[in-house]
C-alpha cells in the first residue's frame, strides 16, 4: 500500500499535550490521527484550538512544526499547525493550509467545527468527513437549553456544507447512520449513480491506550479532597453538557448521601466554553446550598496526567442524560474512559453502547429522569463495594475485557483506514440547487469582511467616526 498525504482536520489541545481542558473533539482527533500514522502516511493536522488554550505548541507562526507521537508501530511524526475556530479568517487559514500541503485525501475528525471546515477547505481530493452525533440532535438539546432557536439554524447550514461535498461519511453508531443516510437524501446526493456506493460507515468511539499514556506521571491535582479509606467515591468526569439530566443526577446524589453518610461525589470537568456554561454552574449552586455540601467536591478542568490517580480513588462513575435524540443516536466516551480505568458506571441506557455495556459486568443501568433510581443504586453499590471491594456484577453477556477489543482504535478506524488506502469521489455529484458555489464565495466574503472588521484600522477608524459624531452632535 503506497502511503498518502492526508490532511487531517481536528480538534485540540490534543491529549498527549497533558491539556487541563479535554474533551471528545479532541479524544476523536486523537483516534483518527494514532492509526493514520502507524499506517505509515504522511499526515498534516490542522489542529482547530482555542487561544485560551492553556497546553501544546501555542505558535503563531502559520508554518506547521513537525511533532512526534507513539503510536502502535512505533514513533511516528506529523505536521501540526493551530488554527483558531473563534477567530476571523479560521477558514481561509484551513485553505492555505491545505494549499501548501497539495493533500492525496482531506479526513476532518470529531464533531461540528471540522466537518464544516472540511467542507470549505478540501479542494478536488476525496474527502472523507466525520459526524461523531447527529448535529441537529445537538442543536435541540442546545436550543431547548439556551432558550434560543439560533443553534438550529447556525448547526443546519454547517452540516449543510458537509453534506453538499463529502465523499464519505462516519457517525458514532448504528443508530445515527440512518438519520444521516436521510439527511444526505435531502441533500441531493442519492442520485442514480450513486445506487449501491456506501456513503456512512459506523466508527465508535475509542480510548485506548490514553489513561496508561500518562499512568507513569499521574498524581492527584492540588485542591483534590482528603478522602477516606472507606468513603464510597462518585465520580462525574468531563463537561456538563447540554443533554445531562442535572437535576435527575444531583437530587440522586442528595438521596444517597442523605442515607449513606460515607457517599461522596467529586467531579473533574465542567463549564463547555461557548457551548452550554450554565449547566455546570446550576449544579454547583445546588450542591453548594446543599446541607451536605461539604461532600460535593468540583475540581474543575485538571490536568490530563492527574485523571488515572483520580479514576484510582473513585468507586463508580456516573452520568444521567435527559431522553432526548442525542442520548439516543450519539455514544458516551465518559464510559469508556471509566471502564478502561477499570471504574465501574452507572449511567442512564437510552444509545447503542450503553445497551451493548448494560450486559456486561461493569455497567449498571438506570431509568430516565428517577433521582430514587439514581440514590437506590448508590446506596446499593456502595454496601456492595463495602461487603465485597468490587463492583463487577454478574454480566448477561461478555465481560467488558472481553468486549473492549471492539473498542479498539485500531478495529473502530478499520474502515477509515481501508478508504484512504484507496479513496475515491462520490459518484454522481450534487443534483439539485444547493448553491454551493453561492455559499463558499459568500463564506470568503464574510471571512475577509470579519478580517477587515477586526483590524486595527478599521478599530481606529470606529473611534475616529464615533469622535467626529460626537463633535458634530450626530
Amino acid at each position: 500500500m503506497a502511503p498518502r498525504k492526508v490532511f487531517l482536520i481536528g480538534s485540540g489541545p490534543l491529549p498527549m499535550h497533558n491539556p487541563s481542558e479535554m474533551g471528545f473533539p479532541a479524544l476523536r482527533t486523537r483516534q483518527f490521527l494514532l492509526p493514520l500514522l502507524a499506517a505509515g502516511h504522511e499526515v498534516m493536522l490542522a489542529c482547530l484550538t482555542p487561544r485560551e488554550s492553556d497546553s501544546g505548541p501555542d505558535h503563531e507562526s502559520t508554518e506547521p512544526i513537525r511533532l512526534s507521537v507513539d503510536t502502535a508501530t512505533g514513533e511516528k511524526s506529523f505536521l501540526y499547525s493551530v488554527v483558531r475556530p473563534d477567530e476571523p479568517g479560521r477558514f481561509l487559514s484551513l485553505r492555505d493550509l491545505r494549499g501548501k500541503f497539495g493533500p492525496d485525501v482531506t479526513v476532518t475528525a470529531g464533531p461540528f467545527l471540522p466537518m464544516a471546515a472540511g467542507a470549505r477547505a478540501a479542494g478536488e481530493e476525496p474527502l472523507w468527513i466525520d459526524v461523531p452525533g447527529d448535529p441537529m440532535s445537538e442543536a435541540q438539546a442546545r436550543a431547548h437549553r439556551a432558550g434560543s432557536s439560533d443553534p438550529i439554524h447556525r448547526y443546519r447550514e454547517m452540516l449543510g456544507w458537509a453534506l453538499a461535498r463529502g465523499d464519505r461519511f462516519s457517525v458514532i453508531s448504528d443508530a445515527q447512520r440512518g438519520p444521516l443516510v436521510g439527511a444526505l437524501g435531502l441533500a441531493g446526493r442519492m442520485t442514480g449513480e450513486a445506487l449501491g456506493h456506501e456513503w456512512v460507515h459506523v466508527l465508535r468511539g475509542s480510548v485506548e491506550g490514553l489513561s496508561q499514556s500518562h499512568r507513569a506521571s499521574s498524581r492527584v491535582p492540588d485542591g483534590f479532597p482528603s478522602l477516606g479509606r472507606d468513603d464510597f467515591v462518585v465520580l462525574f468526569s468531563g463537561g456538563y453538557n447540554t443533554w445531562l439530566d442535572i437535576d435527575t443526577m444531583f437530587d440522586g446524589l442528595h438521596g444517597a448521601m442523605a442515607a449513606d453518610p460515607k457517599v461522596r461525589f467529586v467531579s473533574t470537568g465542567g463549564a463547555l466554553r461557548g457551548h452550554d456554561e450554565s449547566s455546570y454552574y446550576r449544579f454547583v449552586r445546588r450542591a453548594e446550598a446543599s446541607e451536605f455540601s461539604d461532600r460535593f467536591h468540583f475540581c474543575g478542568w485538571v490536568p490530563a496526567d492527574t485523571l488515572p490517580a483520580i479514576y484510582d480513588r473513585a468507586q463508580l462513575g456516573l452520568f444521567v442524560d435527559l431522553p432526548c435524540y442525542e442520548a439516543e443516536f450519539g455514544a458516551r466516551t465518559r464510559i469508556l474512559e471509566a471502564l478502561e480505568a477499570g471504574v465501574a458506571v452507572a449511567g442512564t441506557d437510552f444509545c447503542d453502547q450503553t445497551t451493548e455495556l448494560a450486559q456486561t459486568d461493569m455497567f449498571h443501568s438506570l431509568p430516565a429522569r428517577s433521582p430514587s433510581a439514581v440514590s437506590d443504586l448508590i446506596v446499593e453499590l456502595s454496601a456492595a463495594w463495602r461487603a465485597q471491594g468490587h463492583l463487577g456484577r454478574q454480566a448477561e453477556g461478555p465481560s467488558w475485557k472481553v468486549l473492549r477489543e471492539s473498542y479498539s482504535i485500531d478495529r473502530t478506524t478499520e474502515e477509515l483506514l481501508a478508504w484512504v488506502a484507496a479513496p475515491s469521489r462520490s459518484p454522481g455529484g450534487v443534483a439539485i440547487d444547493f448553491l454551493e458555489d453561492y455559499w463558499q464565495e459568500l463564506a470568503r466574503l464574510q471571512d475577509r469582511l470579519e478580517e477587515v472588521w477586526n483590524s486595527p484600522t478599521w478599530r481606529y477608524l470606529g473611534r475616529l467616526h464615533r469622535l467626529f459624531g460626537r463633535l458634530t452632535g450626530r
